[in-house]
């Protein structure tokens, strides 16, 4: 009897072995890595890249534009009158904000000086007359303009979707990335997405931000409107699945395990 008993519990350490190797090669086959993706990462240590120096055209401002402008000057009571006409509200990405609208006649109203042209010119042009025009009424005046309306787009594989502000003529699609919580490990940073809203079409471009191509591309510096959009790494979502499927099935060995020892505790060690 002893004998046999001896047998049976061999046989059953036998079959407690054979699933521990199971799951052995589970979690062996489960730790294949794929490389992550890393900015700029073909790179040469201490080099330098030509080329990178890109003509950014200053935008015209046109009706429908908000824009927010900020006088000051040695003349503070006048300064408070001057920035209570400005914020009217203007329409930006965030809703309405302190600023003017430029008005279907391409105008907007500045105190002292009433309607003023504004549509065709830059924001610096807008500054320098601004700045020359207040002379008589202020002391060293100091003008700042920017957009309040324009903005661009970022969605997908990012910390922060987002609709993003530009209040400049331009902005970098590393400070895109930056501003917007930076990339998940599972971004694709080869493969990203830029569509652009010409007059009549929209264009469809991809950039590699792990290649220093990106420093001379026309797309490094991003428009109002344009939509950036990051996708997924697909080799690393599908080991993020297999991982979770490996998990799930390793955690169901072992509770059948489980079970199967309080079973054979309960009716083979008496």
């Amino acid at each position: 009897m002893t004998q046999l008993l001896k047998k049976h519990r061999q046989r059953f350490n036998l079959w407690l072995v054979e699933p521990l190797f199971f799951l052995i090669i589970i979690a062996t086959s489960s730790c294949k890595i794929t490389r992550p993706s890393n900015y700029f990462y073909n790179i040469s240590r201490d080099t330098s890249i030509t080329g990178t120096k890109q003509i950014v055209l200053p935008l015209k401002i046109k009706s429908g534009d908000g824009l927010a402008i900020a006088i000051s000057s040695l003349n503070k009571d006048e300064d408070a009158l001057y920035a209570s006409s400005l914020t009217e509200g203007a329409s930006g990405a965030g809703g309405t904000m302190p600023g003017l609208t430029v008005n279907d006649a391409g105008e907007i109203y500045v105190h002292k000086l009433g309607k003023i042209k504004v549509a065709g010119l830059t924001r610096a042009e807008l500054k320098t007359q601004l700045e020359r025009d207040l002379l008589p009424f202020l002391k060293d005046p100091i003008v700042a303009v920017s957009f309040t309306n324009h903005h661009l787009t970022v969605i997908g594989e990012i910390g922060n979707s987002q609709v993003l502000p530009i209040p400049d003529e331009k902005i970098s699609i590393i400070d895109v990335m930056a501003k917007s919580g930076n990339a998940l490990k599972t971004s694709e940073l080869t493969n990203i997405m830029i569509i652009r809203e010409q007059e009549n079409s929209k264009d469809f471009r991809h950039v590699n931000l792990e290649d220093k191509s990106i420093f001379t591309s026309p797309y490094y510096y991003l428009q109002p409107n344009d939509v950036v959009v990051i996708s997924p790494n697909k080799k690393i979502v599908k080991e993020e699945q297999r991982r979770t499927q490996y998990l799930q099935t390793s955690s169901f060995i072992l509770q059948l395990l489980s079970i199967t020892i309080i079973i054979y505790q309960a009716f083979f060690r008496k």
